[in-house]
C-alpha cells in the first residue's frame, strides 16, 4: 500500500465537481494528495467541496480547459502556490445528446474544443512545466470505451439522451492523444507516463438516470448492471501508483466486458 501513498504529491484534476471528479478528489485526498481542483464554477466548486469535506487538501481553481489563455494562466497560479505539479488527470469533458440528424455546428465546436483541445493543452501546460522542473510526471485522461465501441442504438430508443457521434469520435481522440504523447514526450527528454481510462456507463446515484436506460444498458453489458463511481476510480489510483511504473500508453477500458462482444 506504500505504493498508493500520495502525501508528497500534488495533482490536477479537471473537472472536478462532476460525479466521477468529485469521487477521484475525496480519494486523492483520502491518499494524502494536495488537489488542485479545477472546473468553470468556483461557486460550485466551493459547494461540492464543502459538502466532501475537501477541507485544505483542495485548491479550487476555475478555468475553461478549451481556452488556452485560461489554461495557461491557471496552471502558472498553480505552480506558483505549491512550487509543482507531479500529475494531472484529464477528467472534464463535454457530450451532446439530441440526435445526430439535429446536430448544431456550435455544439459540434464546443465538444472538440473541450475533450480534444483542452485535453491538449492541459497536457501540453504539465509538459512545460515538467521539463523545468526535471521532475517525473503522470498523466491519466480520462477517455470512454465509446471511444472504441459505437453506441448501441437500442440502449437509448426508450431515452432522450442519446450518446453522440462526436462525443465518441473525440474520445478516440484522447486515446490516439494519449499512445502519441506516451511515445513522444520522452523523446522531448521528459520523465512522464501517459496513460488512459476508459469507463463504460456509471450508475449515478446522486441523479438516477432514467430507469428504462439503465434497464437497457444492464442488458447489454455482460455484468448486467452499470458501474459503480469507485470501480472507475481504483484503475485511475493504479495508474497514479508506483505499480504501474512500467505501463505507458495504455488506456484500461473499464466497462464491465460491454466492449468485448
Amino acid at each position: 500500500m506504500n505504493n498508493y501513498n500520495l502525501s508528497k504529491q500534488v495533482i490536477l484534476v479537471t473537472g472536478a465537481s462532476g460525479y466521477l471528479g468529485q469521487e477521484i478528489v475525496s480519494q486523492l485526498i483520502s491518499l494524502g494528495a494536495k488537489v488542485i481542483c479545477a472546473d468553470t464554477s468556483l461557486k460550485i466548486l466551493r459547494e461540492v467541496s464543502k459538502k466532501n469535506n475537501w477541507g485544505k487538501s483542495a485548491f479550487l481553481i476555475n478555468f475553461d480547459i478549451s481556452k488556452e489563455v485560461e489554461v495557461k494562466k491557471s496552471f502558472s497560479i498553480a505552480i506558483k502556490k505549491f512550487g509543482q505539479i507531479n500529475s494531472i488527470i484529464n477528467n472534464a469533458g463535454l457530450s451532446v445528446f439530441e440526435p445526430w440528424t439535429k446536430r448544431k455546428d456550435k455544439d459540434f465546436n464546443d465538444v472538440m474544443a473541450v475533450n480534444l483541445k483542452g485535453t491538449f493543452y492541459c497536457m501540453r501546460e504539465f509538459f512545460n512545466h515538467l521539463k523545468k522542473k526535471k521532475h517525473q510526471g503522470v498523466v491519466v485522461n480520462i477517455a470512454s470505451h465509446y471511444g472504441v465501441i459505437s453506441p448501441d442504438p437500442r440502449i437509448y430508443i426508450d431515452n432522450k439522451l442519446r450518446n453522440s457521434e462526436i462525443y465518441g469520435a473525440t474520445k478516440a481522440g484522447v486515446i490516439q492523444m494519449t499512445k502519441y504523447f506516451a511515445v513522444n514526450a520522452p523523446v522531448e527528454g521528459l520523465k512522464v507516463r501517459v496513460n488512459a481510462i476508459a469507463p463504460g456507463g456509471i450508475y449515478n446515484k446522486t441523479n438516477p438516470q432514467d430507469k428504462q436506460f439503465v434497464k437497457n444498458y444492464s442488458t447489454k453489458c455482460p455484468m448486467k448492471r452499470m458501474a459503480e463511481v469507485k470501480e472507475i476510480v481504483g484503475p485511475i489510483l493504479f495508474l497514479l501508483s508506483k505499480d504501474s511504473s512500467y505501463i505507458n500508453g495504455h488506456t484500461i477500458i473499464v466497462d464491465g466486458g460491454m466492449s468485448s462482444w
